[in-house]
């Protein structure tokens, strides 16, 4: 690496994320490499079964660490994610790393309304008071193109649309 190119924020190297099955080993990912720069998008694609999601999953240390088989290397930041502590990955998780889950509505909990539960996740990453994370859950559905956001943050999940459940999530 030369000293213009800038260190990825996040790389993955030689991931191996394997599963003990009654019925034997599941090689869910298996020698997946990629680097990724700071303020860039990747979108991982692929047929149904390829390891999308276990992949982001792993990244985001969301898996179960008992039956679980990981093996390869993943940085985000200089930060080893595979020997992070669960409260490290707490701290990461919604600060320096998110996924958008496919089906938002099955992620978005239906007792609460939108504007909850985005504050709630602020609240928890900075502290700030239920009045500011209410104030930056508008900004952020209208960020995210939701239209007359100081109304729609009191509505329920059902009330949103699919796409703008994912842009909420």
């Amino acid at each position: 690496m030369t000293s213009t190119e800038q260190q990825p924020f996040l790389s993955v190297r030689d991931l191996k994320v394997h599963f003990s099955t009654e019925d034997g080993i599941v090689k869910a990912v298996d020698g997946l490499s990629f680097d990724l720069a700071k303020g860039k998008t990747l979108g991982i694609v692929g047929e149904s079964g390829s390891g999308k999601s276990v992949t982001n999953l792993t990244i985001l240390g969301l898996h179960d660490r008992d039956h679980t088989s990981i093996e390869g290397e993943i940085v985000l930041d200089d930060k080893d994610l595979l020997t992070a502590t669960e409260r490290e990955l707490e701290r990461l998780r919604g600060n320096k790393m998110a996924m958008i889950f496919q089906d938002a509505l099955a992620s978005l909990s239906p007792y609460h309304t939108i504007g909850k539960q985005i504050g709630e996740t602020y609240r928890k990453h900075t502290g700030a008071s239920k009045k500011a994370a209410r104030e930056r859950a508008i900004e952020m559905l209208r960020r995210v193109g939701i239209p007359q956001p100081e109304m729609r943050v009191d509505d329920y999940p059902h009330q949103f649309s699919g796409g703008m459940r994912q842009r909420a999530m």
